[in-house]
């Protein structure tokens, strides 16, 4: 339902007002369809069993091409916008209503829904009641417009509701947001079309589609396969870290400073994304970088973190963990072994294998992205969705005795709500203040590694074969960066600093600031449990799927876990 789905998706932006006729720096200017005018049809493609509309750009093209050809015609297009950056050619034939990959043959099937005509889509804004409520008739007019014509984001104070305000709106049709320059606040909104299909942003992310995953798992998952225990011999030519030292951050290769017209209005935002950039610099030598968006499931990464540094030296500190549950990984513990297995799965990056050991993330931080942009996406969350028992599916899995799973949970949950996390998708949670639920984790990877765990892709997972030179030479030579990409995030070598660091930065200030302390407390919660040693040794073969890898031991690792940020977020530190 959407009223249960939507439950978290108010949202909260601070943004420092523009002056009237003033032009923000590095601001793009609007996007506009090259084909079609105002569009008076829904366009969608099928994904599994449901249908999913197009966004306005992509809606504007394809009207215009049906109109201009005819329904019986047929035409070759790199004009998607999911297909910026790429240049792959869709083959469109409107008589069997269908869009191939010409790369990949890979077929998806459309639809056009019926004209408007008289009849006008439902434009809907979520409220601080968490539900529902309609634009009146000029406002949804004006809305309806931009959209039909392919233009986003769309910057207005012609609002009946802002008369005698003045405020600026952004509205983005990419993640269906509207956000207030002036009050900072920042809200979903939805369009229903005529027909009923509707659109409003991303519902099911990977992230929370995680989740799932955990609630399918059974215990028997726990001792499947046998046990880890990965090494790697590191060490790179001097000369190729210098050069790639001297190129510089990553994101900002060939590619303007540009954060885009909604981050770069935010102070907290800027400071997030200079701060991911200032790594970028420091660790462009001997590391790739990547990117992954998140919002609802971010209470089970920061609860992986904490059992991660009290049994394994995780850095918790520093960010959050995507992935800790090691079974999944006995099958497919490299990005070599997921590409065997990615044919095989008609629901593609959807199917729970990829889910239980996979994490979608983009290359750069700047470039754009057809699925979920770090600029648009950041202050305002990737995924919504409820997460009813996956905490206490979690804690179950991760050791914590059966007796003392439901308190925790409860504890865990008000100590999130002390410290400003949202946790409004699980039941008991409440939304952070600012309603900003956004997260983004910075991965940075060995270079010696990146092929074996990360694979280039296109949306949905297929692999992108133009920029497998392999990857770590398309991150290398290739200016600018762009692209997203697929990560086995193995525990067995993304819980070890020497191969892997990440760092989590939140759209949420006061949760930014308060997460060190959150972190603590949590440690503090979980103490009492995972101190005993028996305990530990139990929970790490649970989580390993058997005996734990070598360089494990029993001791708790919390304390040895802790270290100064500075050293941390230095290139060369040992683990």
């Amino acid at each position: 339902a959407i009223s249960q789905v939507a439950s978290c998706v108010a949202q909260r932006l601070e943004m420092a007002p523009k002056k009237a006729g003033e032009k923000a720096a590095g601001e793009p200017a609007l996007k506009k369809a090259k084909l079609g005018g105002p569009v008076a049809a829904v366009w969608e493609w099928q994904d599994g069993d449901d249908w999913k509309a197009f966004g306005a750009e992509d809606t504007a093209m394809l009207e215009g091409r049906y109109k201009t050809g005819g329904g019986k015609s047929k035409f070759n297009t790199t004009e998607f916008s999911f297909n910026k950056g790429y240049g792959t050619i869709y083959e469109v034939n409107f008589e069997k209503m269908t869009q191939k990959n010409a790369d990949t043959k890979k077929f998806r099937n459309l639809r056009r829904k019926d004209p408007l005509g008289g009849k006008k889509a439902l434009w809907e804004w979520w409220t601080d009641q968490e539900d529902w409520s309609a634009f009146n008739a000029e406002d949804s007019q004006m809305l309806e417009k931009a959209f039909a014509s392919g233009m986003t984001p769309l910057e207005t104070k012609q609002l009946s509701f802002n008369e005698g305000y003045d405020s600026l709106y952004i509205f983005d049709f990419d993640v269906m947001a509207q956000v207030n320059s002036d009050s900072g606040t920042s809200r979903k909104i939805q369009r229903t079309a005529v027909g009923g299909s509707k659109m409003f942003g991303h519902t099911k992310g990977e992230d929370d589609a995680y989740a799932d995953v955990l609630l399918a798992a059974k215990d028997s998952d726990a001792h499947a396969g046998a046990a880890p225990g990965m090494k790697f011999k590191l060490g790179l030519d001097p000369a190729h870290v210098a050069a790639q030292k001297a190129k510089g951050a990553v994101s900002c290769r060939k590619r303007k400073r540009d954060y885009g017209p909604i981050v770069s209005k935010d102070p907290h935002g800027r400071m997030c994304f200079d701060e991911m950039l200032k790594n970028e610099t420091e660790f462009c030598g001997e590391w790739v970088v990547f990117y992954h968006s998140y919002s609802a499931a971010a209470l089970l990464y920061e609860v992986q973190a904490v059992v991660g540094s009290v049994l394994f030296r995780f850095k918790a500190e520093f960010a959050g963990l995507p992935r800790i549950l090691a079974h999944g990984f006995k099958h497919i513990p490299t990005a070599a072994r997921m590409l065997e297995e990615f044919p095989k799965w008609k629901d593609q990056d959807h199917n729970p294998a990829f889910k239980a050991v996979g994490l979608c993330a983009t290359s750069s931080l700047l470039a754009p992205d057809s699925e979920a942009p770090a600029k648009s996406v950041f202050l305002a969350g990737y995924s919504v969705g409820s997460l009813a028992g996956v905490l206490q599916k979690l804690l179950g899995a991760v050791g914590v005795p059966k007796a003392k799973i439901e308190q925790l949970a409860k504890d865990i949950i008000a100590l999130s709500a002390k410290h400003g996390l949202d946790t409004c998708g699980i039941p008991g949670g409440k939304k952070c203040k600012s309603g900003r639920s956004g997260h983004m984790l910075q991965i940075f990877l060995r270079r010696e590694l990146c092929d074996q765990f990360v694979y280039p892709a296109f949306p949905f997972g297929s692999p992108d074969k133009k920029r497998d030179l392999p990857l770590s030479k398309y991150l290398t030579d290739k200016e600018p960066v762009e692209g997203q990409v697929r990560i086995t995030l193995n525990p067995d070598v993304f819980l070890r600093a020497s191969y892997a660091r990440m760092f989590t930065y939140s759209a949420d200030p006061t949760y930014y600031k308060n997460r060190p302390e959150f972190i603590k407390e949590m440690i503090g919660l979980l103490d009492p449990i995972l101190g005993d040693a028996d305990v530990r040794v139990k929970a790490a073969r649970g989580i390993f799927g058997g005996e734990p890898p070598e360089w494990w031991t029993p001791e708790d690792q919390s304390e040895m876990a802790a270290m100064p940020a500075a050293r941390f977020a230095a290139s060369d530190m040992a683990e």
